[in-house]
C-alpha cells in the first residue's frame, strides 16, 4: 500500500484530532473551537518547522492567521471543520466546559463572514463543542498517522497533551505574551495580560 503524503492544512487538522493526547488512545477529542484555533496557530509557529521534515506541508499551505479582536484567528479552520463535518469525518458534540466570551465572539465572526445559511438558533445560542473524528475519519487518518515518523508522532502527542491540559485562558496568555504582533487588534489584551 502506498504511503499517504502529508501535504496540506487539512491533513494536520485531522492528525491533531486523531493523535493521542492526555490518554494513550487515539481520537481524543479537542474541546472548543477557540482552543483548536490557538492550537493550530501554535502548531504553525512552534511545531511545524520540526514536524514538516519529510512532508509537503509548509507555512504556505497551512492555515493563514490574522490579528483579530481575540488574538490570532483563521476562518479557514472553521471552514474546514464544516467541510469535514458535512462529509462525515468529524463529529462535533456539546460539552460541559464553560463558554468563554472569546469563543462566542470568534464563532460570531465566522458566521458573519461565512456564505453558509444558518438557522436563528445557531446564530443566537452558541454552545461550546468538542471535536473528534468519526469512524470514517479515523479510517482515513490512520493511514496518514501511520506514514509519520516516530518523532512526528511524539511531537503531535506532546503538543496535544500540553494544550489539552492547559486552561484556555492560560493558552491565550501564552499566545499574547509570545506573539505580540497577533494581538494588536485585541479587545481583551489588558484582561489576558493582567
Amino acid at each position: 500500500m502506498k504511503k499517504k503524503s502529508i501535504n496540506n492544512r487539512r491533513d494536520i487538522l485531522l492528525l491533531l484530532l486523531y493523535s493521542p493526547g492526555i490518554h494513550a488512545d487515539p481520537n481524543e477529542p479537542i474541546v472548543g473551537r477557540t482552543r483548536l484555533v490557538k492550537m493550530l496557530f501554535l502548531f504553525r509557529e512552534e511545531v511545524l518547522p520540526v514536524f514538516r521534515k519529510g512532508t509537503e506541508i509548509s507555512k504556505q499551505n497551512f492555515y493563514e492567521f490574522f490579528p483579530w479582536n481575540f488574538g490570532p484567528f483563521s476562518r479557514q479552520i472553521y471552514d474546514d471543520l464544516t467541510f469535514f463535518t458535512l462529509r462525515g469525518f468529524i463529529e462535533p458534540a456539546d460539552t460541559t466546559e464553560d463558554t468563554l466570551p472569546e469563543s462566542a465572539a470568534e464563532w460570531e465572526k465566522w458566521l458573519s463572514s461565512s456564505q453558509t445559511v444558518f438557522s436563528e438558533d445557531e446564530l443566537l445560542d452558541y454552545e461550546e463543542q468538542m471535536f473528534r473524528l468519526t469512524r470514517k475519519g479515523v479510517e482515513f487518518t490512520t493511514q496518514l498517522y501511520n506514514s509519520l515518523t516516530g518523532t512526528q508522532r511524539k511531537l503531535l502527542r506532546d503538543f496535544k497533551k500540553r494544550l489539552s491540559l492547559a486552561p484556555l485562558r492560560a493558552i491565550l496568555k501564552y499566545v499574547y505574551e509570545n506573539y505580540p504582533d497577533q494581538i494588536e487588534k485585541s479587545q481583551i489584551k489588558d484582561v489576558v495580560l493582567d
